[in-house]
């Protein structure tokens, strides 16, 4: 079992030893002079801000890539960690701009005018010149974490020991002490130094290149509203200015300096007054007016970023008869890098060990060179679960290639089912022909039923088909469509970070590709557009989103379905008056699309396209045939799942989907019905910044499949709303991998049963159940109100 002794507790130290200890087998002690609750010059980690600013530069940013992973998922997952969500804005001035161009500027990563960040953060955008304080040149917005690094340290503490983790105080004079202090007593394999600006005086390391850099900063009770910082300032070259306020009434941070070589602890008074009139400058509303004097101040702080000239070190290094793995001169980066330099050290201590990470607890215990079958097979599964950075991304393109010569294949060898693509064109023909009332236009299966943009859309494919003859091109425009949608589905999963190996049930669907190549029905139409909704909304494109959404509507009103989840998403990510805004441009593009069929006949039209109250034939349902068809028929069946669609959606909002606001749901409600916000203006951005990919996804195909688990009657074509949305609510709500593919193996093939039996129809209401109740069971981590603001910055 391998011994190591981790030096040093703080942030760098921490997350080593808490890596290596999720290693089964693994021993690891912790020797450190100051441990989390000390403060001490020599201990930067309690005094950082701390947050998630990259530096780096391209070239060299993998670490901050890997952490953001694990940060983020902390701030959305796990709560008592101490992290949380907050916009955070970047303000470049044009004297700054000028060296960074010429080589000259500390700060390369954070202030580029075209970062590689852009594509790390979901929500990037640059700001409009409207948006710019006065004196900067360029900047930028995004949603970053910012921690509190009083519950962070602690929490971290406390994971390890949940692993068996000891953590002891000592000083050591020289590294090679360490590989006597296993809290074991026996040999110690190898030894982390973590030991930050200390590498510079510890004996067997004293690295010159480490220098402390001196980091002065005023915490105050004051809330901001986002995350603050700039490329410069005019009072001297080794100031800065940020803020950042730490989750869970952590305080928030006012910076600051950047002084090299400076050991310095005590914090300078005149300094002070210049940080907080800098944060007064550029955001004078954290006073609410009133200028410096209204801080409130909690302190004042002073600690060494631990710099190294050529940058952090990590490698490993045989010091006498001790194998040494070092980590240390992250300078203002500790934290934001922390994950992703933790990997690389366990990842020399594995190479050291000749502990390679395999698939069975057998070999990594026997620690024997694993066989080209167990590689074989750790790739796969690596690749499978996303953690192939190099290979794992080539899955979806693959499948969608490969679903596009399957397509090929079904239009040629299956042959084409005429449904209801005539009826369409029949309709079309007495459009285009001047009728415009709705209760005139009929076709061989009944009349007109769906909203305007359907008419609009049909009557380019009648136009494009010959009306309606060229079957085969019509087949080849919804391939076409079809991996169109594919793609953007596929899109929406990566952004939601599923992996790989969920992706093939995107492609496996009998039924699915029937609808699309086979059928031709409207409803692939609404589909795009759903997930366009989706992808939009998870691009924070709230306007387009919206516009997707409404259109979609426009063709087929199941998406009436989603709508509930299309309110919340707005009032959560685009605030009140923003979600009223995009509410009326609902309204209007419907009112816009039918205003030729309103004029001829309103009542007509509204009864025809938006149907509540239609009947549909027993014999066509998909789902509910197995309750016979007297109680399918009966009114007391159609009231009862009606009840029990509004109760399970009510639940929903309720204890899911409000989660994001951090608010019981009467403290909402109350002001809506008033026409109120019930969000302050920088509540409105805290709650926005919990908005994220997953959430948005996970929002819109669970009211999707509410709908559906609830509807009287099903027919074929809705599988086209479900086909793209279990596999993903299975993967969200934990499921294993076996029960996602097993309930989607049944639901398929009850989907593929023509016609509907018992039993396919009783399986179908079965799975939908079966999702919504995984999902429903799934533990949100909630968020409090104390989970608002966090802003510091790298240099903190």
């Amino acid at each position: 079992m391998p011994n190591i002794v981790v030096v040093g507790a703080g942030v760098s130290g921490l997350t080593c030893a808490y890596l290596l200890s999720k290693q089964e087998g693994n021993v690891v002690t912790i020797i450190a002079k100051h441990m989390p609750g000390d403060y001490d010059i020599e201990y930067a980690s309690p005094i950082a801000g701390a947050n998630v600013l990259p530096m780096a530069t391209e070239k060299n940013s993998s670490w901050e890539r890997r952490s953001w992973v694990e940060l983020r998922r902390l701030a959305t997952e796990v709560p008592e960690a101490g992290i949380h969500l907050q916009k955070s804005r970047v303000y470049r001035r044009e004297k700054d701009l000028e060296k960074l161009r010429n080589g000259g500027y500390s700060f390369d990563g954070l202030f580029l005018e075209n970062p590689w960040y852009q594509s790390l953060f979901d929500d990037f955008r640059e700001l409009s010149k409207e948006e710019l304080p006065e004196g900067m040149a360029s900047g930028c917005e995004f949603t970053s974490v910012c921690i509190n690094v009083m519950l962070y340290l602690p929490w971290l503490v406390g994971e390890c020991r949940k692993n068996g983790v000891v953590l002891r105080r000592g000083q050591l004079k020289h590294i090679t002490e360490a590989s006597r202090m296993s809290h074991t007593g026996g040999k110690v394999d190898v030894v982390i130094n973590a030991t930050g600006v200390m590498s510079l005086r510890l004996g067997g390391v004293m690295d010159q290149n480490v220098t402390p850099v001196r980091g002065q900063v005023v915490v105050v009770r004051n809330e901001a509203p986002y995350m603050l910082t700039k490329s410069g300032t005019d009072d001297a070259d080794d100031e800065v200015c940020y803020v950042m306020t730490r989750a869970a009434g952590g305080g928030t941070v006012l910076g600051g300096t950047y002084m090299k070589g400076h050991w310095e602890s005590q914090p300078d008074p005149n300094q002070a007054m210049r940080i907080m009139r800098r944060v007064i400058e550029m955001m004078p509303e954290i006073t609410n007016g009133q200028g410096v004097k209204g801080f409130d101040i909690i302190r004042h702080a002073v600690g060494l970023r631990p710099y190294r000239n050529g940058g952090v070190r990590i490698e490993k290094e045989k010091i006498e008869d001790t194998w040494v793995v070092h980590n240390y001169g992250h300078a203002g980066w500790g934290y934001q890098g922390s994950y992703g330099c933790a990997e690389d050290v366990v990842a020399l201590f594995l190479s050291l060990s000749q502990i390679k990470p395999t698939v069975t607890t057998a070999i990594i215990m026997a620690g024997k060179e694993p066989g080209l079958i167990a590689k074989a097979v750790q790739l796969v599964f690596d690749i499978a679960n996303g953690r192939n950075r190099t290979l794992s991304w080539l899955i979806p393109p693959c499948l969608l290639l490969l679903d596009a010569l399957l397509c090929v294949v079904v239009i040629w060898k299956v042959p084409y089912t005429e449904i209801d693509w005539k009826a369409y064109m029949e309709q079309i023909e007495q459009y285009v022909a001047g009728e415009r009332d709705y209760t005139v236009i009929k076709g061989g299966t009944g009349p007109l039923v769906y909203p305007a943009a359907h008419v609009y859309l049909y009557t380019v494919l009648y136009y494009v088909t010959d009306k309606g003859k060229d079957i085969f091109l019509a087949q080849q425009l919804f391939a076409v469509l079809y991996l169109a949608t594919l793609a953007v589905v596929m899109a929406c999963y990566w952004r939601a970070k599923v992996p790989p190996y969920v992706f093939p049930l995107l492609i496996l669907s009998k039924r699915l590709h029937s609808i699309f190549v086979l059928r031709c029905f409207n409803d692939c139409f609404a589909v795009l557009f759903l997930w366009l909704t989706i992808y939009l909304f998870q691009r924070r494109a709230w306007t387009l989103g919206t516009a997707a959404y409404t259109l979609g509507l426009g063709i087929k009103m199941s998406l009436l379905l989603v709508l509930p989840a299309v309110g919340v998403i707005l009032l959560l990510g685009r605030g009140f008056t923003g979600s009223l805004q995009l509410a009326a441009i609902i309204a209007q593009v419907q009112f816009t699309l039918a205003t030729p069929f309103l004029r001829a006949n309103a009542q007509g039209y509204l009864s025809r396209a938006f149907e509540l109250s239609r009947q549909f034939f027993f014999k066509w349902t998909v789902n509910w045939r197995f309750v016979g068809e007297d109680v399918f028929l009966s009114r007391p069946f159609a009231l009862g799942l009606l009840a029990l669609h509004a109760s399970v959606l009510v639940w929903f909002v309720l204890n899911k989907w409000l989660q994001p606001a951090g608010k019981p749901w009467t403290a909402i409600l109350t002001p809506i019905l008033t026409l109120r916000s019930p969000f302050s203006v920088q509540e409105e951005l805290q709650v926005s910044a919990q908005v994220t990919p997953e959430y948005v996804m996970t929002t819109m195909l669970s009211a999707n499949v509410i709908g559906l688990l609830f509807a009287r009657s099903l027919h074929y074509q809705f599988y086209s709303y479900l086909a793209w949305s279990t596999p993903y609510l299975l993967w969200r709500s934990g499921a294993h991998p076996l029960v996602q593919y097993g309930l989607w193996a049944l639901q398929e093939w009850a989907w593929n049963v023509f016609p509907s039996t018992n039993v396919s129809s009783g399986v179908v209401v079965a799975a939908l159940a079966a999702t919504v109740v995984l999902v429903a069971a799934r533990r949100e981590q909630a968020l409090t109100s104390s989970s608002y603001p966090s802003h510091e910055r790298k240099v903190a």
